[in-house]
């Protein structure tokens, strides 16, 4: 399963023993199906028994019957039968352990693939101390390499009280480590009211045309190109190319509607040449799959984690998405909006990684008199407040004043933060460069109660 090959990477025959043992219980009944679930992923595992496995938790997942032929079907819907082999499947059956030993086999696994992130992580760790560019700032990186490595992933195991945690914490608020793990938007009137953690959703909303691509890119620009860490930005409406026109742009200070018509002059490739190799050695993968849903972004998470890791994924945006092949179908596009939404909630926290999403307001704003939107107008889901820790709507004046005294402005309406304020930061709007831009350091609260 996996496409990296390290020293001593390979797992013992115990565990691969182990992973047949699993995999074969859980495509034969659905309750040793879940009882699994509960203490071990599909991609804890190495070999080929982990998509089988995975398979069969799906449909258990799912409320449906599990027995081999229908994880036989699943898994042709899903395009792995094809990889995998029918007679492999059929071949687990004879290596199914028994509901006693699921406890066993699945730490057996669970504890493999925590050696294998460690393997990973202290590769990543040894590339951070290259002689001429090792820098103090990636002991922190390492840290966060080695908790996540090393975070026990079985999710029977026994959780912590608060007397466990509280020294932690109370020492993490001491030595100020505790914010060692906020991801900066790179605007400074937003970063002073609003903090990104790991393990977030922030969902950034606008009509359409109002700038919430133009926050994602420029957002993971500043913490990719001019921060060099690593982010993912998953791209349902434009091209690779278009990302990286946008990029340019706004990097280089070049009119986007230039890379559109091909009217580049002279100056501005100058410009470009002057920002090419800061682009060029960006840690930012940009993934440009139109059908691009929950598992595909699992997918792509997965094998950052097993290269430069992730600091910040941008999926753009939310109502794009499209259940992958053999997904659940649902009644209306409400609930399956709501299930994409908590779906990347739970992406967030188990990569541990902030995530934002675009999403699209319906014409509520429209109707208005000062055409504010709000949370209310989350277009074909509530439900995505609910799953939201942070909810930023966009809104630009000079749609509606282009001559007003707010031209090249847009506000940042913060409606939702679990750990903080909710208030209104103005930020400079500059579309023809694709960029936002601080203006000053002020930022409005919203009153108590207020909407």
């Amino acid at each position: 399963m996996t496409t990296i090959e390290l020293e001593h990477w390979a797992p013992t025959v115990e565990v691969t023993a182990a992973e047949m043992a699993i995999a074969g219980a859980a495509i034969q009944w659905r309750h040793l199906a879940e009882q699994a679930a509960d203490l071990v992923r599909p991609e804890d595992f190495y070999t080929n028994a982990g998509v089988v496995y995975g398979a069969a938790v799906r449909l258990a997942e799912d409320g449906k019957p599990v027995d081999p032929a229908a994880v036989l079907r699943q898994l042709a819907a899903t395009g792995d039968l094809a990889r995998v082999g029918g007679v492999y499947v059929a071949s687990l059956i004879g290596h199914a352990c028994g509901a006693g030993s699921i406890g066993y086999h699945a730490g057996t696994i669970a504890v493999d693939a925590m050696r294998r992130r460690l393997n990973v992580a202290s590769e990543q760790i040894r590339n951070l101390t290259v002689p001429g560019q090792f820098d103090p700032s990636h002991v922190d990186h390492a840290r966060k390499l080695l908790e996540e490595a090393t975070r026990a992933h079985i999710g029977g195991a026994t959780a912590p009280t608060v007397g466990e945690l509280l020294d932690d914490v109370l020492d993490g608020l001491e030595r100020g480590t505790d914010q060692a793990d906020r991801v900066l938007t790179g605007y400074a009137d937003l970063d002073s009211m609003v903090t990104i953690r790991p393990g977030q959703l922030i969902i950034v909303a606008a009509r359409p045309g109002v700038g919430k691509s133009v926050m994602g890119i420029d957002i993971l620009r500043k913490l990719c190109v001019r921060r060099r860490q690593p982010g993912l930005y998953v791209s349902l409406e434009m091209s690779h190319a278009d990302v990286v026109h946008r990029l340019l742009a706004a990097e280089a200070r070049v009119s986007l509607n230039r890379f559109q018509n091909r009217t580049l002059e002279d100056d501005d490739w100058a410009r470009i040449g002057q920002v090419r190799d800061r682009i060029l050695d960006a840690p930012l993968v940009i993934d440009d799959a139109p059908e691009a849903g929950l598992s595909h972004i699992r997918s792509r998470l997965r094998g950052m984690q097993r290269t430069t890791g992730c600091d910040l994924v941008v999926v753009d945006y939310l109502q794009l998405m499209k259940p992958g092949s053999g997904g659940r179908k649902y009644e209306s596009r409400q609930l399956e909006v709501a299930e994409f939404a908590r779906g990347l909630k739970l992406i967030a926290r188990e990569f541990n990684v902030p995530l934002i999403a675009a999403a699209q307001l319906n014409r509520g704003p429209e109707s208005r008199a000062d055409k504010r939107p709000a949370m209310s107008d989350l277009r074909e889901s509530g439900a995505i407040e609910a799953d939201a820790d942070i909810v930023m709507l966009l809104h630009r004046p000079d749609m509606y004043e282009p001559e007003g005294e707010r031209a090249g402005e847009i506000d940042v309406i913060v409606d939702k933060q679990r750990q903080g304020p909710r208030g209104t930061v103005p930020l400079g709007f500059q579309g023809h460069y694709g960029r936002i831009t601080d203006l000053t350091k002020r930022w409005t609260p919203t009153p108590a109660g207020a909407r």
